[in-house]
């Protein structure tokens, strides 16, 4: 079995020198295209520190199977990091403090992003592209629905490259309910998070590419429409002093189908590598978002109007 590459040393000037996806110039002239303008926000010490300093231990990483632990209150063993799991699949671990912010507003953000492409672009200008939904309208304040419960059945189309903008593909997320995605309500009811988001990254498409050309082309073969699961994520949203604390918990390399979990991690994927390529882009994800939230929040006065679904 060949070894995993030693992962490179990030800096956060690593991270501020990759090129910018550009928007047009209109886009520019919004309240997101000011956003996309700004230089990237800095990430936290401690997630630089889990980035660069190898892998965690495979036996304090949260399980799949004890998924609904992360609405326990406290701290569990691995808050940040990543590691390759004993069934040959990844683990990512995350924790972002977004100051002056409350969990109703990621809600709030997570069905205004996907509603315009300078959205998107704006949250990670380095990796993110675009992003569209089927139906714009489900995701405005008129269609019935809460914020809270508003992105469930829904899926996210949005273009993105986990290693670079030359390598990206549109990938689908498809959002959960708490049943489907079989978490334990008594935990989820009686935690801390009073804000969660479960779902499944699908690759499709051109995407495909990622589990190499000749699985890539066997799926395709099979069903063109195909979408294949790549990994199972939960982000749990907890007040903290002075805002709110998203911890989010990565499985790469499984899916749901029909309710039962299923592995979907390519032979030819190193698994303690593309956990470490995806806690390198989450970090910078949501340390960005972080940075502007409150204050695009408070621009669009919390709403998400049937004029900004167009």
């Amino acid at each position: 079995m060949s070894q995993t590459p030693k992962m490179p040393k990030v800096t956060m000037e690593d991270l501020r020198n990759q090129p910018k996806y550009q928007i047009t110039e209109e886009q520019k002239k919004t309240p997101m295209g000011e956003i996309w303008a700004r230089p990237l926000a800095d990430v936290a010490q401690e997630q630089l520190d889990a980035l660069n300093n190898g892998p965690c231990n495979p036996q304090l990483a949260l399980s799949f199977e004890n998924r609904s632990n992360i609405f326990l209150p406290g701290e569990q063993s691995v808050e940040i990091g990543y590691c390759a799991m004993p069934d040959g699949t990844g683990f990512v671990a995350n924790r972002t403090f977004f100051p002056n912010a409350t969990p109703e507003m990621i809600n709030w953000w997570m069905n205004f992003y996907p509603l315009k492409d300078e959205n998107a672009s704006a949250w990670l200008p380095n990796a993110h592209l675009t992003s569209f939904v089927k139906d714009p309208y489900l995701h405005s304040d008129e269609c019935g629905n809460s914020l809270a419960t508003r992105s469930w059945n829904k899926e996210h189309y949005p273009t993105e490259g986990l290693t670079s903008l030359e390598e990206s593909g549109v990938c689908c997320l498809r959002f959960y309910s708490p049943q489907e995605f079989g978490l334990d309500m008594h935990k989820v009811l009686i935690s801390p998070s009073t804000v969660f988001l479960s779902a499944s990254a699908l690759f499709f498409g051109d995407s495909l590419i990622m589990f190499g050309e000749e699985k890539a082309k066997e799926i395709r073969e099979k069903s063109p429409d195909a979408k294949v699961p790549f990994n199972l994520l939960i982000h749990a949203i907890r007040p903290v002093p002075g805002g709110c604390e998203m911890r989010s918990r990565f499985w790469v390399g499984k899916g749901l189908d029909n309710g039962k979990v299923i592995k979907t991690m390519p032979e030819s994927m190193k698994p303690e590598m593309i956990s470490w390529v995806m806690l390198r882009h989450t970090i910078q994800e949501m340390s960005n978002l972080a940075s502007f939230l409150p204050e695009i929040y408070n621009k669009y006065e919390g709403k998400i109007t049937p004029e900004m679904c167009k």
